[in-house]
C-alpha cells in the first residue's frame, strides 16, 4: 500500500460511497509522517523538550504510538512529531529525522468518520449520523430519509465503535395507536429490547421495544422533581415507567400514577421495587387518564401531562371538575407538554390549550424543553387551572347525565 501525503489536521479515511457490506480493510491507510530518531535511553527526556502538540492525531478514536521502533537499531527509537515541529537545542547531536509510514485501520478511525465515508458526498457532513440516544445497552437511531440505504452499514459501525452496546435499532415513524410509543426496527447486534436505563441515581427497567422513553429528557424530570414542594400530592396523568413519578416519591410527594399502556404499568410497579420506594407515598394505575382524574377532584395539588404530541387535547378534563355545590377548593396546577412550532413555541402552546380550555390561560411559565425536530420545540406550560373552568358547567358530563 502506497503512503498518501496527507496533512495530520486533514485525517479522514478514504470515500467508499458504494459499500453495502461493511469491509473493514477498505479503511486502511498508509500516511507518511515525520519523526525524529533518538536513542532510546533519552526518549523520555526528548519529548519532553519538544512541548508537543497534544492535538495531533486528535479526530482519531485510537491514536497511533507516539513511539515506535527502530528496526535498524534497537538502541534508538523513533519519535512521531508534527509537521511544524520545531527540535529542541539541546541534544540535536543525538537526533536524526527521517520520514515514517504510518498504517492507520478501521480501528483507528470515529465513528462518524467512518459512516462520513460510506455515505455519498451529496449528503452534507451536517447529516452524518454522529449522535444518538443511548438506553441501557442499546444505541436508539433516529435515521433520516438519505441514510436509509446504508442503515444496516451505519448501525454496525455503532457497535463496532461503542463497546458498551449491544444492540442497534432504529425509530420507524409508525406510532403504536393507543400506547404512542415508536415502532422500531433492528439494524445490529443482539435482538434484546429489555434493558436498565439509570437516571439521577434511579434504576429504570423497561422493554424498549414496549413503551416509551427518552434518556434525553433526565434534565426536565428533575426539573420539574425540584419544582414541586415535598409533601404535595401530584397526579402523573401519563406516567410511563416513572422517570417524574419516582423522583416526587423519593422525595415525599403522594403521587398518584398512572399509564394507560400494560407494559409501562408493568415496569413502573417493578422500578418501585427495584428502587425501594415506599407504597406509602406512591399508587400506581393503569387506566385512562381522562376517567381517573374525575376520582381525584379537588385532592390534587399538580397535574403532570407528559404526552406532548396529544396532552392539551386532554385539558378539557378540568372542564367542571369541581361542582358548584361543593366547598371551595384549590385549583390544580398543571404542567402540560406540547409540540410547538418553532416559529413561535410559546404562542403555539398557549394557544393549543386555551382553545380546548374554552378560555385564555396565563401561564405562570412556558419552559421550552428542547428542540425533537428542525422545526418543532417541546415544550412545558405550567399554569393554574382557572375557578371559571373549574366550576363552569360541563357539555360532556351533561350528556353522560342525560344518557343515565
Amino acid at each position: 500500500m502506497v503512503a498518501e501525503e496527507v496533512k495530520i489536521t486533514d485525517l479522514k479515511p478514504l470515500p467508499c460511497p458504494n459499500m453495502r457490506v461493511l469491509d473493514r480493510q477498505k479503511f486502511d491507510l498508509v500516511i507518511s509522517m515525520r519523526a525524529i530518531e533518538v536513542p532510546a535511553k533519552k526518549c523520555t527526556e526528548i519529548i519532553q523538550l519538544l512541548n508537543r502538540n497534544s492535538s495531533q492525531f486528535s479526530q482519531l478514536q485510537h491514536k497511533p504510538r507516539l513511539v515506535q521502533p527502530c528496526d535498524e537499531d534497537s538502541s534508538r527509537k523513533l519519535i512521531l512529531i508534527d509537521e511544524n515541529q520545531t527540535l529542541p537545542i539541546k541534544g540535536q547531536e543525538d537526533i536524526k529525522e527521517r520520514t515514517l509510514d504510518i498504517k492507520l485501520t478501521y480501528e483507528n478511525w470515529s465513528a462518524s468518520q467512518i459512516i462520513r465515508a460510506i455515505l455519498p458526498p451529496s449528503i452534507e457532513d451536517t447529516e452524518v449520523v454522529s449522535g444518538f440516544e443511548i438506553v441501557g445497552h442499546i444505541a436508539h437511531l433516529n435515521l433520516k430519509e438519505c441514510h436509509k440505504p446504508y442503515k444496516f452499514l451505519i448501525g454496525q459501525v455503532i457497535l463496532d465503535k461503542n463497546p458498551s452496546i449491544k444492540t442497534v435499532v432504529n425509530k420507524l415513524n409508525t406510532i403504536h395507536a393507543e400506547y404512542r410509543y415508536f415502532d422500531m426496527e433492528l439494524l445490529a447486534g443482539e435482538e434484546s429490547f429489555i434493558t436498565t436505563a439509570i437516571e439521577h441515581k434511579l434504576k429504570f427497567s423497561m422493554d424498549f421495544s414496549k413503551l416509551y422513553w427518552n434518556s434525553r429528557l433526565g434534565t426536565e424530570h428533575k426539573r420539574i422533581s425540584d419544582l414541586i414542594p415535598t409533601g404535595s400530592t401530584v397526579l402523573d396523568m401519563f406516567c410511563g415507567i416513572g422517570p417524574f413519578a419516582l423522583p416526587l416519591a423519593r422525595k415525599r410527594c403522594h403521587v398518584h400514577a398512572n399509564d394507560l399502556n400494560p407494559e409501562s404499568y408493568k415496569y413502573l410497579l417493578k422500578n418501585i421495587k427495584i428502587n425501594k420506594i415506599s407504597s406509602e407515598y406512591i399508587t400506581c394505575y393503569n387506566q385512562d387518564g381522562r376517567e381517573l382524574i374525575e376520582n381525584f377532584a379537588g385532592q390534587i395539588d399538580y397535574v403532570l401531562m407528559n404526552l406532548p404530541a396529544s396532552a392539551y387535547e386532554f385539558v378539557d378534563v378540568f372542564i367542571g371538575l369541581f361542582s358548584r355545590d361543593t366547598e371551595k377548593r384549590k385549583p390544580p396546577v398543571v404542567f402540560c407538554y406540547h409540540f410547538a412550532d418553532i416559529e413561535a413555541p410559546v404562542e403555539n402552546s398557549i394557544t393549543a390549550i386555551s382553545e380546548k380550555l374554552g378560555c385564555s390561560i396565563t401561564p405562570d411559565e412556558v419552559h421550552l424543553v428542547r428542540k425533537t425536530a428542525p422545526k418543532t420545540w417541546m415544550t412545558c406550560v405550567k399554569f393554574t387551572v382557572p375557578e371559571s373552568v373549574l366550576y363552569a358547567e360541563s357539555q360532556s358530563k351533561k350528556i353522560k347525565l342525560s344518557k343515565n
